[in-house]
C-alpha cells in the first residue's frame, strides 16, 4: 500500500508566542479584584487539568472565556480541552477570541471554514481558506476544498483539478477527489471510469471510496454498479455491505454523494493521515470539522471514534461507536473497535454486558461471538473464549463464509484452546486453519510452534516453521520460532543465528530473549547467556520469573529449559 504525504505539522503547542501577553495579562489581573479572581480560577483549571479533571477544567476555561474573551491564553487553553471533550461550539468560540489576537494555529480555519460551509456562508468560507492558504502546514487543502465550495454553490457547475495537480501534497488525493467530485456532479459515466482502476487494485486505503461509491449508485437504484465496485470484497465493511444488498435492504444504506458528504470526507481522510502520523490532536480536530459539516453518519462517527481512540479518550470514542446502528455496513467495526476500547481499559465487565446485549438483538452473526471471545481471551478466561468462538466458527460456517474469513476463525478457536489446555482439540483447530488457508504464514506459525512446545510431531512443527519463514522471513517472530525449533533438534548455532536476527527485531521481547538465552548457554557462551535471560525477566510475565530466576542463578538445566 503506498504510503501517505507526510504533512508538515508541528507538536501543538499553545501559543509560545503569547507568552509575554501571558504574563502582562498576569500582571494587569493583579491590579483589579476581577482580574485576581480570573487568575485564580485558570490556576484551579490548571490543577483540575493535571489532576485529570478534564470537565472540571473545561467549565472553568468555558467560564473564563467568557469573562475575559480577549485573553488568547484562556481562550488556548479552552480549544484544547474543548475539542479533546467534542464541545463543538466552544471550541469555535474560542477560535474566534484567538483570531481576534491574529495568533490563529494552523489548523484553525478549517473550524472557521467548515462553520461557514455548513451556513453556507460562501465569502466566510473562502476567507477561511485564504486563511488556510496563509498559515501554510494545511494549504494544501485550499483546491481541494474550492471544488467542493463550487459545486455546493452551483451543482451544474464543473470543477477544475488543475490546482490539485500543481500542489505536491494535494495531488496524493487527485484520484479520490476526482472520483468523489464526479460523483457528486452527476457525471456518473466519467467517475465509472476512475472507479475501475480503484476497484482492479483493490488498494486497502481506497475501501471508503469504493463504500461511498457504491452507496451513491445504490441512492440512484443502480444496484448492479454497486455490486461491480464491491467485488473484491477487501475489507468487512465491504463484504458487510454486500450482504445488506443481497439481503435486499439496500435503500438502507443508501447514501448519496453530496457536496457536504464529500467536503467532510476530505476532513476525515486527513485525520485519518494525521493519526497515523501520531498526531492524534489534529487527528481528533479534522475529524470534528467533518462530523460539523455532513452530521452523524456512519462512517463519520467511525472517523470520530478512532480519533478520540488515538488520543485515549475512550469514554468519547465509544460514545462515537455506538451510535452506528445495526443496518449500518460499519456495525460490526464499530462494535470491535468500542470492544476494543473497553479491553485497553481493561474493563472486561462493561464490555461483555455491552456485546451480550449486542448478541440478543444479533444471535446469529458470527462476528459478535468473536469479539466475546476476544473479550474473555483479554480477560485470560481461556475456555470461556473457546467456547464463543466455537459458536462464531458454526454459524460462520453455516452462512458459508469464505474461506480466507473462516481461516481467521479457526486460528482463534484454535489458539482459545490450546492456551485453556484443550489439546489436541487445538491442534485439530490449527489444521483446518491451515487447510482453509494453506499460505498463511501467521497460521503455519501458530501451527508449528504450538506442537513444538509440547514436543510432539517434531518433524510436521518444522516444516509448518520454515515455510512460514519463507512466507514472511521479515517477522521477528516467525524467526524466534525458526530458531527454537532449531535448538529442539540440536542445531544450537544455527539456532542462535536465527535467534540473534529476531532479537534486533524486537530487543525487549521476553521469549526472544529467553529461547536466545537458552541456546547462548548451550553453545557456551554462559555470560551473554545470563544478560539475555535479565533481559528477559524484566518483561516477562509472573509465571515466567521464577524459571528465570533459576537459571541467572544456576545456569541452564534440562527441567528450566524455556517451553
Amino acid at each position: 500500500m503506498e504510503e501517505g504525504p507526510i504533512i508538515r505539522i508541528c507538536r501543538f503547542i499553545l501559543f509560545s508566542a503569547t507568552v509575554a501577553f501571558a504574563i502582562a495579562g498576569t500582571a494587569q489581573a493583579k491590579r483589579t479584584d476581577d482580574g485576581t479572581k480570573l487568575l485564580k480560577r485558570f490556576v484551579e483549571a490548571r490543577l483540575a487539568d493535571v489532576g485529570g479533571q478534564t470537565d472540571t477544567a473545561l467549565s472553568i476555561y468555558q467560564d473564563s472565556l467568557k469573562r475575559q474573551p480577549d485573553n488568547a491564553l484562556v481562550a488556548g487553553k479552552t480549544y484544547v480541552r474543548a475539542i479533546e471533550t467534542g464541545n463543538w461550539q466552544l471550541a469555535l468560540k474560542a477560535v474566534r477570541s484567538i483570531g481576534l489576537g491574529g495568533s490563529l494555529e494552523k489548523e484553525m480555519p478549517g473550524l472557521l471554514f467548515s462553520d461557514a460551509f455548513r451556513m453556507q456562508d460562501w465569502k466566510s468560507a473562502r476567507y477561511a481558506l485564504a486563511q488556510l492558504e496563509e498559515l501554510g502546514n494545511f494549504a494544501f487543502l485550499a483546491p481541494m476544498l474550492e471544488n467542493w465550495v463550487a459545486l455546493a454553490k452551483n451543482r451544474t457547475s464543473g470543477v477544475s483539478f488543475e490546482n490539485l495537480e500543481k500542489n505536491r501534497t494535494a495531488r496524493y488525493y487527485l484520484e479520490e477527489q476526482r472520483i468523489l467530485l464526479l460523483l457528486a456532479s452527476g457525471e456518473n459515466e466519467d467517475a465509472l471510469k476512475g472507479l475501475r482502476d480503484v476497484v482492479e487494485k483493490n488498494d486497502v486505503r481506497m475501501s471508503p471510496v469504493r463504500m461511498m461509491a457504491a452507496r451513491h449508485f445504490l441512492s440512484l437504484n443502480e444496484v448492479g454498479a454497486a455490486k461491480e465496485i464491491l467485488k473484491s470484497q477487501r475489507t468487512l465493511a465491504e463484504r458487510r455491505l454486500l450482504d445488506i444488498m443481497e439481503a435486499g435492504k439496500s435503500q438502507l444504506v443508501a447514501q448519496e454523494i453530496t457536496p457536504q458528504v464529500g467536503t467532510a470526507y476530505t476532513f476525515h481522510r486527513l485525520s485519518a493521515d494525521l493519526g497515523s502520523q501520531r498526531a492524534p490532536f489534529l487527528a481528533l480536530v479534522m475529524a470534528q470539522i467533518g462530523s460539523n459539516i455532513a452530521g452523524q453518519t456512519d462512517f463519520n462517527q467511525l472517523v470520530l471514534g478512532r480519533a478520540y481512540t488515538a488520543a485515549n479518550n475512550g469514554s468519547q470514542a465509544r460514545k462515537a461507536y455506538q451510535k452506528i446502528e445495526a443496518s449500518s455496513p460499519y456495525f460490526v467495526i464499530a462494535r470491535n473497535a468500542e470492544i476494543g476500547s473497553f479491553i485497553d481499559d481493561k474493563n472486561f465487565t462493561d464490555a461483555l454486558e455491552r456485546i451480550e446485549k449486542q448478541i440478543a438483538d444479533k444471535p446469529t452473526l458470527p462476528e459478535l461471538h468473536v469479539l466475546k471471545g476476544q473479550i474473555h481471551l483479554a480477560n485470560k478466561k481461556y475456555k470461556d473464549a473457546a467456547k464463543a468462538y466455537q459458536t462464531a466458527v458454526s454459524l460462520a460456517v453455516d452462512e458459508q463464509y469464505q474461506k480466507p474469513v473462516l481461516a481467521s476463525y479457526y486460528l482463534a478457536l484454535g489458539s482459545a484452546q490450546e492456551q485453556a489446555g484443550l489439546w489436541p482439540d487445538g491442534l485439530d483447530s490449527l489444521k483446518k486453519a491451515n487447510q482453509l488457508l494453506p499460505d498463511s504464514a501467521n497460521i503455519l506459525n501458530y501451527l508449528g510452534y504450538a506442537q513444538l512446545e509440547r514436543r510432539e510431531n517434531a518433524e510436521d512443527a518444522i516444516k509448518a516453521i520454515r515455510r512460514a519463514h519463507e512466507l514472511r522471513s521479515s517477522s521477528p517472530a516467525i524467526k524466534d520460532s525458526l530458531g527454537w525449533a532449531y535448538f529442539i533438534i540440536g542445531e544450537h548455532e544455527t539456532a542462535v543465528n536465527y535467534l540473534e536476527q529476531a532479537l534486533t527485531g524486537q530487543p525487549h521481547d521476553p521469549t526472544i530473549n529467553e529461547h536466545l538465552g537458552d541456546a547462548y548457554w548451550t553453545v557456551g557462551r554462559r555470560f551473554e547467556a545470563r544478560y539475555a535471560w535479565k533481559t528477559a525477566k524484566l518483561f516477562a510475565d509472573d509465571s515466567d520469573e521464577d524459571r528465570l530466576i533459576a537459571k541467572i542463578d544456576l545456569g541452564l538445566s534440562p527441567e528450566l529449559i524455556s517451553p
